[in-house]
Protein backbone atom coordinates (compact mmCIF):
# COMPACT_ATOMS: atom_id res chain seq x y z
CA UNK A 1 0.00 0.00 0.00
CA UNK A 2 1.62 3.20 -1.37
CA UNK A 3 2.32 6.11 1.53
CA UNK A 4 0.11 9.25 1.43
CA UNK A 5 2.09 12.31 1.41
CA UNK A 6 1.55 14.92 4.23
CA UNK A 7 -1.48 16.81 4.44
CA UNK A 8 0.07 20.13 3.45
CA UNK A 9 1.29 18.58 0.00
CA UNK A 10 -2.32 16.80 -0.61
CA UNK A 11 -4.11 19.74 0.33
CA UNK A 12 -1.85 22.53 -2.05
CA UNK A 13 -2.68 20.39 -5.01
CA UNK A 14 -6.40 21.09 -4.63
CA UNK A 15 -7.57 23.88 -6.24
CA UNK A 16 -8.67 26.77 -4.47
CA UNK A 17 -12.01 25.91 -5.48
CA UNK A 18 -12.05 22.83 -3.67
CA UNK A 19 -10.17 24.35 -0.82
CA UNK A 20 -13.35 27.16 -0.68
CA UNK A 21 -15.76 24.23 -1.21
CA UNK A 22 -14.37 22.34 1.94
CA UNK A 23 -14.35 25.49 4.11
CA UNK A 24 -17.99 26.31 3.52
CA UNK A 25 -18.90 23.07 4.15
CA UNK A 26 -17.52 22.73 7.23
CA UNK A 27 -18.77 26.34 8.07
CA UNK A 28 -15.46 27.74 9.06
CA UNK A 29 -15.49 32.02 8.67
CA UNK A 30 -12.49 33.90 7.98
CA UNK A 31 -11.08 32.39 4.26
CA UNK A 32 -12.67 34.19 1.90
CA UNK A 33 -10.06 36.40 0.96
CA UNK A 34 -7.08 34.40 1.53
CA UNK A 35 -4.69 32.89 -1.14
CA UNK A 36 -4.25 29.78 -1.74
CA UNK A 37 -0.83 29.28 0.25
CA UNK A 38 -2.63 31.19 3.51
CA UNK A 39 -5.95 29.03 2.75
CA UNK A 40 -4.04 26.15 3.19
CA UNK A 41 -2.47 26.73 6.27
CA UNK A 42 -5.77 28.40 7.79
CA UNK A 43 -7.26 24.83 7.12
CA UNK A 44 -4.87 23.04 8.68
CA UNK A 45 -5.29 25.04 11.83
CA UNK A 46 -8.59 24.61 11.55
CA UNK A 47 -9.92 21.59 11.04
CA UNK A 48 -9.28 17.98 12.22
CA UNK A 49 -6.49 15.83 10.43
CA UNK A 50 -8.73 13.07 9.78
CA UNK A 51 -11.28 15.48 7.80
CA UNK A 52 -8.70 16.67 5.77
CA UNK A 53 -7.50 12.52 5.06
CA UNK A 54 -11.63 11.58 3.84
CA UNK A 55 -11.78 15.10 1.68
CA UNK A 56 -8.67 14.70 -0.01
CA UNK A 57 -8.99 10.91 -0.77
CA UNK A 58 -12.20 11.95 -2.45
CA UNK A 59 -10.72 15.21 -4.48
CA UNK A 60 -8.29 12.41 -5.28
CA UNK A 61 -10.41 9.56 -6.20
CA UNK A 62 -12.30 12.04 -8.67
CA UNK A 63 -9.28 13.52 -10.39
CA UNK A 64 -8.19 9.68 -11.11
CA UNK A 65 -11.67 9.06 -12.35
CA UNK A 66 -12.20 11.92 -14.43
CA UNK A 67 -8.67 11.93 -16.03
CA UNK A 68 -9.26 8.27 -17.13
CA UNK A 69 -12.22 8.78 -18.86
CA UNK A 70 -9.94 11.20 -21.31
CA UNK A 71 -7.15 9.09 -20.70
CA UNK A 72 -9.11 5.82 -22.28
CA UNK A 73 -10.48 7.86 -25.32
CA UNK A 74 -6.71 9.52 -26.22
CA UNK A 75 -5.33 5.77 -26.04
CA UNK A 76 -7.48 4.55 -28.64
CA UNK A 77 -5.34 7.01 -31.06
CA UNK A 78 -2.00 6.38 -32.63
CA UNK A 79 -1.25 10.35 -33.30
CA UNK A 80 -2.14 10.85 -29.47
CA UNK A 81 0.10 8.11 -27.59
CA UNK A 82 2.97 6.86 -29.62
CA UNK A 83 4.40 4.17 -28.30
CA UNK A 84 8.07 3.60 -28.39
CA UNK A 85 8.24 0.09 -30.62
CA UNK A 86 11.36 -1.39 -27.99
CA UNK A 87 8.94 -0.75 -25.08
CA UNK A 88 8.16 -4.21 -23.04
CA UNK A 89 6.29 -5.37 -20.08
CA UNK A 90 9.91 -3.67 -18.09
CA UNK A 91 10.29 -0.38 -19.69
CA UNK A 92 7.90 1.53 -21.77
CA UNK A 93 8.44 5.19 -23.10
CA UNK A 94 5.57 6.68 -25.18
CA UNK A 95 5.58 10.35 -26.68
CA UNK A 96 2.01 12.05 -25.64
CA UNK A 97 0.97 14.69 -28.45
CA UNK A 98 -2.16 16.30 -28.09
CA UNK A 99 -3.19 19.41 -30.90
CA UNK A 100 -4.72 22.47 -29.38
CA UNK A 101 -6.25 25.35 -30.63
CA UNK A 102 -2.64 27.39 -29.80
CA UNK A 103 -0.59 24.47 -31.15
CA UNK A 104 0.89 21.06 -29.52
CA UNK A 105 0.82 19.68 -25.87
CA UNK A 106 3.83 17.12 -25.81
CA UNK A 107 4.76 15.48 -22.97
CA UNK A 108 7.22 11.93 -23.14
CA UNK A 109 6.39 9.54 -20.59
CA UNK A 110 8.27 6.57 -19.43
CA UNK A 111 7.35 3.51 -17.04
CA UNK A 112 10.11 1.31 -15.78
CA UNK A 113 8.52 -1.57 -14.19
CA UNK A 114 11.07 -3.58 -13.32
CA UNK A 115 9.19 -6.14 -11.01
CA UNK A 116 5.65 -6.83 -10.45
CA UNK A 117 6.35 -5.42 -7.35
CA UNK A 118 7.29 -1.63 -8.23
CA UNK A 119 6.34 0.72 -11.07
CA UNK A 120 8.03 3.72 -11.44
CA UNK A 121 6.41 6.82 -13.86
CA UNK A 122 7.29 10.04 -15.14
CA UNK A 123 5.59 12.60 -17.12
CA UNK A 124 6.94 16.15 -17.81
CA UNK A 125 3.57 17.98 -17.52
CA UNK A 126 2.88 20.19 -14.70
CA UNK A 127 0.17 17.52 -13.17
CA UNK A 128 3.33 15.53 -12.64
CA UNK A 129 6.46 17.26 -11.83
CA UNK A 130 4.99 20.07 -9.73
CA UNK A 131 1.52 18.08 -8.00
CA UNK A 132 3.16 14.58 -8.07
CA UNK A 133 -0.80 12.87 -9.63
CA UNK A 134 -0.09 10.19 -11.71
CA UNK A 135 -1.51 12.16 -14.77
CA UNK A 136 -3.93 11.86 -17.79
CA UNK A 137 -1.03 11.52 -19.97
CA UNK A 138 0.34 8.53 -17.78
CA UNK A 139 -2.84 7.34 -17.69
CA UNK A 140 -3.04 7.48 -21.69
CA UNK A 141 0.17 5.41 -21.69
CA UNK A 142 -1.03 2.98 -19.22
CA UNK A 143 -4.40 1.82 -20.98
CA UNK A 144 -2.31 1.76 -24.03
CA UNK A 145 0.47 -0.55 -22.28
CA UNK A 146 -2.87 -2.78 -21.43
CA UNK A 147 -4.41 -2.72 -25.16
CA UNK A 148 -0.99 -4.01 -26.29
CA UNK A 149 -0.87 -6.38 -23.73
CA UNK A 150 2.61 -4.62 -22.15
CA UNK A 151 0.89 -4.77 -18.92
CA UNK A 152 -1.45 -6.98 -17.04
CA UNK A 153 -4.44 -5.32 -14.97
CA UNK A 154 -4.04 -7.80 -12.23
CA UNK A 155 -0.30 -7.06 -11.57
CA UNK A 156 -0.57 -3.60 -12.30
CA UNK A 157 0.94 -1.90 -8.84
CA UNK A 158 0.74 1.51 -9.80
CA UNK A 159 -2.05 4.04 -8.59
CA UNK A 160 -5.39 2.31 -9.18
CA UNK A 161 -8.98 2.72 -7.81
CA UNK A 162 -11.71 0.26 -7.75
CA UNK A 163 -14.44 2.61 -10.03
CA UNK A 164 -11.18 3.71 -12.42
CA UNK A 165 -10.48 -0.23 -12.71
CA UNK A 166 -14.19 -0.88 -13.71
CA UNK A 167 -13.78 2.08 -16.03
CA UNK A 168 -10.98 -0.07 -17.71
CA UNK A 169 -12.38 -3.28 -17.36
CA UNK A 170 -15.28 -2.05 -19.05
CA UNK A 171 -13.84 0.24 -21.98
CA UNK A 172 -10.23 -1.40 -22.68
CA UNK A 173 -10.82 -5.02 -22.46
CA UNK A 174 -14.37 -5.43 -24.28
CA UNK A 175 -13.41 -3.82 -26.86
CA UNK A 176 -10.80 -5.30 -27.66
CA UNK A 177 -13.09 -8.58 -27.49
CA UNK A 178 -15.54 -7.27 -29.42
CA UNK A 179 -12.62 -6.46 -32.26
CA UNK A 180 -11.97 -10.55 -32.64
Amino acid sequence: MPVEPPLKLRLSRLTVTSLRNLCDAQKLSGWSNLKKDELVQFILKNLKPRVLEDFCTVQEEIYFVENMAKAIKWAGSRKVIELDPESDHTIANATFTLRRSDGYEVYNIRFVNQTTDDIGTSCECLEFREKGYFCAHQMATLVRCLQEGLFKLDRWTGPMTPEVEDIILANVFRKKRSRR
